[in-house]
């Protein structure tokens, strides 16, 4: 099963550090809750990562909400990604292996340093991007 957590806590992120440029001090997250379109208790489980990576803070009761931690420019993709999914993007065979079968006693070996190359290939494209740089791209216009 494929997993939308990374691509949700962008956009928290990106809608947080958008709602500060417009001079909010802290996001609700009620707020944020609309903008994805989700269950806000989805948005509250990811802050809550966000949170214990570093990437956020959050404020309860009145004029509270959520802000970034530090400024945008300073948090890549791929602290987003690490503080949200659980294990690389690609999982192993949990399968027991059939003892008889070469293949099935030898797959683990050779597809694992594959596996490996693409968590890093995944984790370089996402370093070299900053959640600054999905802010800048985003349309003022777009939506009304």
């Amino acid at each position: 099963m494929k997993s939308s957590r990374f691509a949700v806590a962008a956009h928290i992120l990106v809608s947080v550090e958008y709602a500060t440029r417009g001079g909010e001090v802290y996001f609700p997250s009620s707020a944020i809750a609309t903008s994805v379109n989700t269950n806000p208790a989805f948005v509250r489980e990811l802050l809550c990562k966000l949170g214990k990576a570093g990437l956020v803070v959050t404020k309860e009761g009145k004029g509270g909400g959520v802000q970034l931690a530090r400024p945008a420019s300073a948090i890549n993709l791929a602290d987003v990604y690490q503080a949200v999914e659980d294990g690389p993007v690609l999982k192993r065979n949990t399968r027991s292996k059939d003892l008889c079968c070469p293949v099935s006693c030898g797959m683990e070996k050779v597809l694992d340093p594959v596996m490996a190359d693409v968590e890093g290939a995944v984790l370089k494209t996402l370093q070299g991007r900053k959640l600054s740089d999905l802010v800048n791209k985003i349309d003022p216009r777009a939506g009304h």
